[in-house]
């Protein structure tokens, strides 16, 4: 089933939350509960983060925010 435009935009949300968490103070445990998360997100969602990760990647090289 493919992701509507809402739950594309819901899932990069929850993986630029998920950056910006782990970011402010990086730990194993934020790591590992990192995994997890991905792990419990329906497949088309876990498929759909490494599109996102892929344009936050993007976007930092070209020194601008994402979307």
């Amino acid at each position: 089933m493919a992701l509507s435009q809402a739950d594309k935009e819901r899932v990069a949300a929850t993986v630029r939350r998920m950056i910006a968490d782990y970011r402010a103070k990086p730990t194993q445990e934020k790591e590992d509960g990192l995994g997890v998360e991905l792990i419990a997100m329906p497949p088309e969602e876990r498929e759909y983060v490494s599109t996102v990760l892929m344009e936050l990647v993007s976007a930092e090289a070209r020194g601008s925010s994402p979307r």
